[in-house]
């Protein structure tokens, strides 16, 4: 096969002079294309493996961190947040991310403490919020049931080769295509990159408001609260503009995910069962998750309870990525869970990968040539891997701190609420401006 042949027309051609592959398009991969789709110089491809764009997944928070992302991204990208994002509907919680209390023993119902972001809680359905960023993907720009089987690199290009027996060439591939990636298996072997086990289990469901306010109570209902206890953590917030609750329940100290699959059914008064003895509050989650579950369970319904796409008793091991030595090589690069899939105590992956596109659609601007593509990909990876991985250590450790597990710290009240109260800023609080500019300073240094 021929090498592609190196381009030299200037950034500012009218006629499209770099083909960009995105292999997946999931949240971090739409956010990625709106980016590119900005500039005339780029012809940009979207694979996506299943037959349309689809969201696997109940709510997603987003930081401000993130918010301050997709509006450099652009407009369609902001837009797909601003009207979808749902914050906390007490004026009192305006400002607050979550509330922590503890949620069993002696001090139950103590406040930890309240968690705040510049905008508080913004919560989105992930499928209504994939909906909007497809809006701003031309149809032309979108290949469905491409699911990737092998990529070949050339000096100075890419081709990708597909189950359905098809082949694309591009001069880049960025593979966002999730925890399970091809394109990472590509870069840096398929057991290298393996997700890990993180020893935690999570139960999740979408509970109709109504029901979780006659359970619950409305400030508990329509807020965001996480409560902690030994082991175990109880996660809520409000969705969909308050018409529905996001539910979640976790384990933790699984020395083994025993199972092939990452997720299984079980019986629905296993649940109940982990969490006997926890407070009213906890017990309530427990009971709108189950009462729910059972309803749909006889009526198959899933408008009274919608566990993503799978039965509403199941159990999911959580997964999180090693810490890989480089998200690029060449011309092909990873994002977003591709590259670095966190467990979601610190609500960051989804952010972490639309900072990915972010910084990204920075350094396309200034590519004018194939030749220019690996250099960009390396101040990507300089920029992004050590934030990035950062991510997803210290993710863990929040979840050590809710379950009362983190050494040093146990269930003292006090000391996890020392942690809490800044553990989010360094992460809240990065200036994407300024990490657009790093990138970009690495890429013309480089050249």
């Amino acid at each position: 096969m021929a090498s592609l042949p190196h381009i030299t027309k200037p950034v500012n051609s009218t006629e499209k002079t770099i083909k960009v592959a995105i292999i997946g398009g999931g949240i971090g991969g739409l956010s990625l294309a709106l980016g590119l789709l900005k500039q005339s110089h780029l012809d940009v491809q979207v694979y996506e493996a299943a037959h349309t764009f689809s969201e696997i997944g109940a709510g997603v928070a987003l930081g401000s961190n993130a918010e301050r992302a997709l509006e450099l991204i652009g407009p369609t990208a902001k837009q797909a947040m601003k009207e979808n994002a749902t914050r906390n509907l007490w004026s009192s919680y305006a400002n607050t991310f979550l509330e922590y209390r503890v949620g069993t023993g002696e001090n139950e119902g103590t406040i930890i403490c309240a968690q705040k972001d510049t905008n508080g809680l913004q919560s989105l359905h992930r499928a209504h919020f994939l909906d909007a960023l497809v809006k701003g993907v031309p149809v032309q720009r979108a290949h469905f049931n491409k699911r990737l089987m092998d990529l070949e690199e050339k000096e100075d290009g890419v081709t990708l080769h597909f189950k359905d027996g098809t082949s694309a060439t591009a001069d880049v591939a960025i593979g966002a295509d999730g925890v399970h990636s091809k394109v990472r298996d590509y870069l840096i072997g398929e057991e290298a990159g393996k997700p890990v086990f993180s020893g935690a289990v999570v139960y999740r469901g979408l509970v109709p408001m109504d029901s979780a306010v006659e359970v619950l109570g409305s400030e508990h209902a329509q807020n965001g609260f996480l409560l902690c206890g030994p082991d175990k953590v109880t996660l809520s917030y409000p969705i969909d503009f308050g018409k529905t609750l996001n539910v979640a329940a976790f384990t933790f100290g699984h020395k083994e995910w025993p199972h092939e699959n990452w997720i299984v059914p079980i019986e629905h008064g296993e649940l109940a069962a982990l969490f006997k003895g926890w407070g009213k509050p906890a017990q309530g989650l427990i009971k709108v998750h189950l009462i729910c579950a059972l309803k749909h369970h006889s009526t198959k319904t899933p408008i009274l309870f919608q566990l993503l796409d799978r039965p509403s008793n199941s159990a999911w091991g959580l997964f999180d990525s090693p810490l890989i030595p480089f998200f690029h090589k060449g011309h092909v690069a990873i994002m977003g869970d591709a590259a670095h899939s966190t467990t979601p105590f610190q609500a960051q992956g989804a952010a972490q990968a639309i900072e990915d596109a972010c910084v990204l659609s920075a350094l396309f601007e200034k590519v004018s040539t194939p030749r220019d593509v690996p250099k960009a990909l390396a101040a990507y990876d300089q920029v992004r891997r050590p934030r990035a991985q950062r991510v997803v250590s210290t993710s863990r450790e929040a979840g050590q701190v809710y379950s009362m597990t983190r050494p040093g710290v146990g269930g003292d009240v006090g000391k996890m609420r020392e942690d809490l109260e800044t553990r989010l800023n360094w992460i809240w609080h990065r200036d994407m401006v300024a990490q657009n500019e790093a990138a970009v300073k690495l890429f013309e240094e480089a050249s």
